[in-house]
């Protein structure tokens, strides 16, 4: 009987265990830091990490399938800064070897909203938060 409820037990946990972490070695999730410290987000089917620098603004992009950071040349980004409903700024960025990069400060307490354009010309979105809204 011991046995038998331990095999449940061991059963019962192993999807915990399993999306605790990923193929990084480390746990991610959406809200999560990524390995360069920013804030990761799913965006057009990559694993989205932006990364707000002393005036530089990074985005980097994970493929799912390989886990290799992907090329960006022909991609095209915008980050809209908001707090609650109010726009606070845009960065433009632009292809810069394994990341999307302008150059730009993240006005303090705002999220972003971050727009790709991917190389197939399709346009997508998803909402970091940074620090902009209440918990």
């Amino acid at each position: 009987m011991l046995k038998q409820l331990m095999i449940a037990a061991s059963l019962l946990l192993l999807p915990v265990a399993a999306s605790a972490q990923d193929g990084h070695g480390h746990s991610h999730g959406e809200g999560a830091n990524g390995p360069h410290g920013g804030v990761v987000q799913d965006l057009a089917g990559y694993e989205a990490e932006l990364v707000p620098g002393d005036g530089t603004v990074t985005l980097y992009l994970v493929d799912h399938a390989t886990e290799a950071l992907v090329p960006t040349e022909g991609m095209m980004a915008s980050v809209l800064f908001t707090q609650g409903s109010v726009r606070k700024g845009t960065v433009v960025l632009q292809p810069v070897g394994d990341r999307l990069e302008g150059k730009g400060e993240v006005p303090e307490g705002a999220d972003a909203v971050v727009s790709l354009r991917g190389k197939d010309g399709k346009s997508s979105q998803a909402r970091f938060e940074l620090g902009g809204h209440a918990h």
